[in-house]
């Protein structure tokens, strides 16, 4: 069983976003996003600001999901544990309080990424390989998709509803819709 990698292999390639190997992205554009990728950081205003103005973007779309990410994923992690508080309750997929905290973690640098690709005004963002990956680990972590997918959907509810433009909205749903995808894709076997 060589061919299956162990964790520390996969928490290594687990990554969401590719923006930063799309070559239909100007080179700055990806250099931007890898390294803030890298550093699992949110964009500087001035990388922000380079970001939407190579893509025609309307800078105040990504800073506002930017600034209110902590409480958008605050807020959907309030709607996750009213939907199913046991998640948190001894015996539940995300007890002790260490794996509820990295599935906030994992919200909040979605969301993080999402706002690269808003920045970029792209839809599909992700890193085919990375997320193969991400999807093995969070099966051999026991991660609840289930709540992971609700607490997606609140969050992506909660960003659509910060904006009043139907097309700032449709590039949120895109986004948000397009990782969802990604995330619950299964193996197709032949």
């Amino acid at each position: 069983m060589a061919d299956i990698p162990d964790l520390a292999e996969l928490i290594r390639s687990a990554q969401v976003q590719g923006l930063s190997s799309d070559h239909s992205l100007h080179e700055e554009a990806r250099q931007i996003i890898g390294a803030a990728d890298q550093e699992r950081r949110q964009l500087s205003q001035e990388e922000l600001l380079s970001l939407c103005a190579a893509s025609g973007q309307d800078a105040s779309l990504p800073r506002r999901l930017q600034n209110h990410a902590d409480d958008l994923v605050n807020q959907a992690r309030c709607h996750l544990l009213e939907q199913q508080p046991q998640l948190v309750q001894p015996g539940g997929a995300l007890f002790p309080g260490e794996r509820a905290d990295a599935c906030w973690r994992d919200c909040w640098h979605f969301l993080r990424v999402i706002v690269y690709a808003v920045a970029c005004q792209r839809s599909n963002f992700t890193n085919p390989t990375g997320m193969a990956a991400l999807r093995e680990l969070y099966q051999r972590m026991g991660v609840p998709t289930e709540g992971l997918n609700i607490a997606l959907m609140q969050l992506n509810v909660l960003a659509a509803q910060e904006f009043e433009r139907g097309a700032d909205q449709e590039l949120i749903n895109a986004c948000f819709q397009h990782l969802i995808e990604q995330l619950n894709k299964t193996a197709v076997k032949s």
